[in-house]
């Protein structure tokens, strides 16, 4: 069963991805892999088609990779079986393909753990503790979502109204151009940003609740991005058919300044087949295309913002609904705001799936900044002071255990805090209890376990703590609004 390589590097995985990969043979064997599972996930007749006439199906398709592969790739039961071979006997597209799907993988939680982290010691404090909550809030949900800590929006609202935006983008009103005042505005901007964020503001995106390509000087605004950051920012467009070649120039040029992952929202069948007409599978290998038309197989739409109350097929339903993927700022250069949101789960309160902390306006570069830090100031605090009541998140459920305590939201993540290096799974019931009254304090906590229980101070600051940093607590801004 093993498929040999008359080069000698059957087993070699190659990164396609960053930095560029030179091996036409390579990357047009992921590529078809790749459209084979396009195909698969889009196209409604192709399954079909393909259990029936498998070869026949694949070169209508101008396709060569072979079938059992697809099979691995795309049958469930064929990957089950698959699942006990060694990586040696599989067929070589299928682990150069899995290799493929590996590099994103790493690429996105290495921007979650590194790239995301700000550099300003509150900002990363209160980042940490969101993305903590949002895993017992969110459960496996969580893992997608890389909490950048700063996006971009180049105008106010969006011109496709998709029926099913999650974020419920308004209809386009502004758009910013890049004339003399604005384009000195948003170089400073970013400037700032890098200065008080950090590299991790080159993680942004110039799109949120908007379309990129909206704006006709889109290019000129990732052009200054690049220049500062020295990073492309990742498009994700509903319009890439709009035009075409700007579509395609565009690609061209990001992708030989950084090789990263692109996506074009398919809206239709019939924007996938002109997608499939413009551009070639290489061309398409960094661009990830997502199903959102109810007639593609795959297509699911997260139930929240306008899915959440329109009339659509394959909506989601769970606690975990929501494509926020910010714990940080939003800043609209069309309005020039400067908002704060988190994720959570999509509500009746909060329908688009994220917490709005809060917006401001800004009038120049020196009230950006401003605005910028009094936020930071204001909203962020680097550790929860020892005299600040203490209340657990009402949104976690929590029980005792013969181990210690445990944080969950049903059929979602559970947070397990076990007795260790001498603290006893007594003392994280005492805690939790004290907890529990809420609005006391962490001095209240522990003047009262040591006095009840002997306790030492220092072990139950400890405990605290760690429940600190999972986000099990209401920061100290939720306490006023709850």
């Amino acid at each position: 069963m093993k498929s040999e390589d008359k080069k000698g590097n059957d087993l070699e995985i190659k990164n396609v991805i960053n930095p560029a990969c030179d091996d036409k043979e390579y990357i047009r064997e992921v590529a078809e892999a790749k459209r084979a599972l396009e195909l698969w996930t889009m196209e409604p007749d192709f399954q079909q088609a393909f259990l029936a006439a498998p070869e026949e199906t694949l070169a209508a398709h101008g396709l060569h990779i072979d079938p059992l592969s697809v099979k691995i790739l795309c049958v469930h039961e064929t990957a089950l079986e698959y699942q006990k071979f060694p990586p040696e006997d599989l067929p070589r597209v299928v682990r150069r393909y899995r290799g493929f799907l590996k590099e994103k993988v790493t690429d996105r939680e290495r921007m979650t753990r590194e790239g995301c982290v700000p550099k300003h010691p509150a900002f990363r404090a209160w980042r940490g503790r969101q993305l903590n909550r949002c895993w017992t809030e969110l459960g496996p949900r969580n893992r997608s979502l890389i909490h950048v800590p700063m996006t971009f929006e180049l105008d106010l609202g969006c011109s496709v109204g998709c029926p099913f935006c999650g974020v419920m983008a308004p209809r386009l009103q502004k758009v910013c151009p890049h004339d003399e005042e604005n384009a000195s505005l948003w170089q400073g901007i970013l400037a700032c940003a890098k200065e008080i964020v950090g590299d991790a503001a080159g993680e942004a995106t110039c799109y949120y609740a908007s379309e990129p390509l909206d704006n006709p000087d889109y290019e000129k605004f990732t052009d200054d991005f690049f220049n500062v950051f020295g990073k492309v920012p990742q498009l994700t467009s509903a319009a890439s058919m709009r035009k075409p070649e700007r579509t395609r120039a565009y690609l061209a040029d990001a992708l030989k300044k950084e090789h990263r992952v692109h996506r074009f929202s398919v809206l239709s069948l019939d924007i996938l087949h002109k997608i499939f007409e413009t551009f070639t599978i290489e061309e398409l290998l960094c661009v990830e295309l997502l199903p959102q038309f109810n007639d593609a197989p795959a297509n699911r739409f997260a139930k929240a913002g306008r899915a959440r109350t329109g009339d659509l097929d394959h909506v989601e339903e769970g606690d975990g609904n929501t494509i926020a993927c910010i714990s940080g700022f939003v800043v609209n250069m069309a309005e020039r705001s400067l908002r704060l949101i988190t994720p959570c789960g999509s509500s009746e309160a909060h329908p688009t799936g994220e917490i709005l902390v809060a917006k401001e306006f800004f009038s120049s570069l020196a009230d950006f900044k401003r605005v910028l830090v009094s936020m930071i100031d204001r909203y962020m605090a680097p550790e929860f002071p020892k005299d600040q009541p203490l209340y657990l998140r009402p949104t976690i459920s929590f029980e005792e255990t013969a181990a210690g305590v445990e944080f969950f939201r049903p059929n979602l993540l559970r947070l397990k805090f076990q007795g260790a290096d001498d603290l006893s799974p007594t003392l994280y019931h005492d805690v939790l209890r004290k907890l529990q009254e809420g609005g006391k304090t962490a001095y209240d906590i522990a003047e009262e376990l040591m006095n009840e229980q002997d306790a030492f101070p220092a072990n139950v600051f400890f405990v605290l703590k760690k429940f600190e940093l999972a986000g099990l607590f209401l920061e100290p801004y939720e306490i006023f609004h709850t």
